[in-house]
Formats: structure tokens, sequence, C-alpha cells
């Protein structure tokens, strides 16, 4: 059984794969963004429009560290379209990798996970596109964001 701050962490990163896939959908990608929960149970997503996605991502990085020197963050999530390492998925290359950390978990010496969702995109004749999303895949590593 989950308990409650796990059940946060499995919302927020619901709500980001959702919006990825959405955008992946209409354009076959998607810019990188965070989203987090403040301990007031608020979710806020950050976004920016700076194309080179290693800016973005870098941008976003800082928005997050500034965020949580000024808010109480229970949950963080940065999301980001990118490959998937080869030694974990060699059929479906292309991933939403999730970036998670979360503060119950800033005891643990493997407190923060990346989580990639290996997808494939399809479109048939003049339909619309849709993703097919597989099994997630998760990495865990110490936090960088939230931590004491």
């Amino acid at each position: 059984m989950l308990d409650i701050d796990d059940e946060k962490a499995f919302r927020i990163l619901e709500e980001a794969i959702k919006k990825a896939q959405l955008s992946i959908e209409k354009t076959k990608f998607f810019q990188p963004f965070a989203t987090i929960l403040k301990s007031s149970g608020e979710l806020e997503i950050f976004e920016n429009e700076i194309e080179d996605v290693l800016k973005s991502y870098e941008l976003l990085e800082q928005t997050l560290k500034e965020s949580i020197e000024v808010e109480h963050i229970e949950v963080v999530v940065l999301a980001v379209d990118t490959a998937i390492p080869e030694n974990f998925a060699k059929d479906v290359p292309q991933s939403i990798r999730l970036h998670l950390e979360e503060k119950s978990k800033i005891d643990k010496s493997i407190a923060a996970k990346y989580i990639y969702v290996p997808y494939e995109i399809y479109q048939v004749k003049n339909e619309e596109m849709y993703v097919k999303l597989h099994h997630p895949i998760a990495v865990g590593f110490p936090a960088e964001y939230i931590v004491k």
C-alpha cells in the first residue's frame, strides 16, 4: 500500500506524463518543463520559451533551486524529451525523462530518480498522431534540488 507521500509523487508524475504526451501528439516533441507540489497542496508548472533544450533545462533547474529556497516544496518533477541510455532500452530510444525528488525521501542515500518513459509516435494515414507509452524505467541517485 502506498503512503500519502508516494501518492503525491505519483499524482505529479501522471500529470507531467500527460502534459508531455499531449505535446508530443501535437508537435512530435515537447519543451522541458518543471512541476512542483508545494506543502500547501498547490501545484505549479514552470515553462519557458527558450528553443535550445539544454538552455531551457538549465533555466528550469535554476528556477527550481530559487523556488526551493523560498517555498516549502514537497515534490519536484523536471521533464525533458530525451534519448534513453542505450543500456536501458534499445528497441525504443526516445523517452519522456522525469527527474523526481520528494521531500519525504531526502534522508535516503537514493533520494531522487530519473524515470524514463519510452514512447513511440504513430500516425495512421491522415489521422491524428498518437503516442504509445511503454513501461517506465527508474534509475535512482542522490537528490540535487530538495536537499537538507
